[in-house]
């Protein structure tokens, strides 16, 4: 407990683990090659999400959107405002993480399919989407 009030022990955890594995991949140290891509030969939604984060963490935004700007843009702050309400359930100031009920589901949906579009999109091969590949 910290100032009586306990400390979101398992987020926190969870915040440092994927900062380290963001850190690594962004910088290069472990090169990972998206299995999606190496099979097909297509971008999977989230192809280019290292080096958007390498250049995050360098502070060159229109290069991180030029690498991935759906993660950038709509998934980064997803998980961003699914980890402070992590923190929050955990230290019982919320009833959960994940919006209940009918608006749960439906966010959860609604961002299943964009995730699905941004990877149709950036793979057509036809008038601007080609410059959408990673």
């Amino acid at each position: 407990m910290i100032g009586g009030r306990r400390f979101p022990v398992r987020t926190a955890g969870l915040v440092v683990a994927a900062a380290a594995t963001g850190l690594l991949l962004a910088s290069g140290v472990v090169p990972l090659p998206c299995p999606f891509r190496l099979a097909t030969g297509l971008d999977c939604p989230f192809c280019g999400g290292s080096r958007m984060l390498g250049a995050l963490l360098t502070g060159d935004l229109p290069a991180a959107l030029g690498f991935n700007a759906v993660a950038l843009l709509l998934v980064l702050p997803v998980v961003c405002a699914v980890l402070v309400a992590m923190a929050r359930y955990e230290r019982g100031r919320a009833r959960g993480w994940w919006p209940a009920g009918r608006s749960g589901r439906v966010l959860g949906f609604a961002l299943l399919a964009a995730v699905v579009a941004w990877g149709v999109v950036r793979n057509l091969p036809f008038g601007p989407f080609p410059a959408l590949r990673a």
